[in-house]
């Protein structure tokens, strides 16, 4: 049976204004306003050409503001993420939580937007724990007949 919190995850769209920043070839972040609530999205590539991993930042506002904006919040955050990967085309994206039910936030959001990243030639691994985390990665797919060089 679904929560209610993932039925409006799966139900709920909005396509939100991205403000885009390319600090440098191994660095990005998406930010955006929801109810005067500020948000940025961080992508980064720790190593040269290692994975390139989500994080997300909430800035500090009313917390019944914060809770009433949730899920245009996450659906921002994963607009984000898909125009990152349509742009970028990176061949991993991790997204890693030490929490419990974010990771189960992500699993819903990710299985939601399954279809839209498959189109963009990704597709999802996980839940793996690697502790003290959950990991999901997004994959870029091999075209089919590739052949490496």
């Amino acid at each position: 049976m679904q929560t209610f919190a993932e039925f409006m995850a799966e139900s709920f769209h909005s396509d939100t204004r991205l403000t885009w920043n390319y600090l440098d070839p191994s660095r990005a972040t998406a930010r955006f306003d929801v109810d005067g609530i500020r948000v940025t999205v961080s992508f980064e590539q720790r190593e040269l050409n290692g994975p390139w991993h989500v994080v997300f930042e909430v800035d500090q506002g009313e917390s019944t503001e914060v809770a009433h904006s949730a899920f245009e919040i996450f659906n921002g955050v994963f607009q984000s993420v898909e125009e990152f990967v349509g742009v970028r085309e990176p061949e991993i994206v991790v997204f890693a939580t030490k929490r419990d039910k974010l990771a189960g936030i992500y699993q819903t959001y990710l299985r939601k937007e399954s279809a839209t990243l498959r189109e963009l030639g990704y597709e999802l691994e996980g839940p793996v724990r690697v502790d003290p985390f959950m990991e999901f990665t997004l994959r870029r797919m091999k075209p089919s007949g590739w052949k490496p060089a």
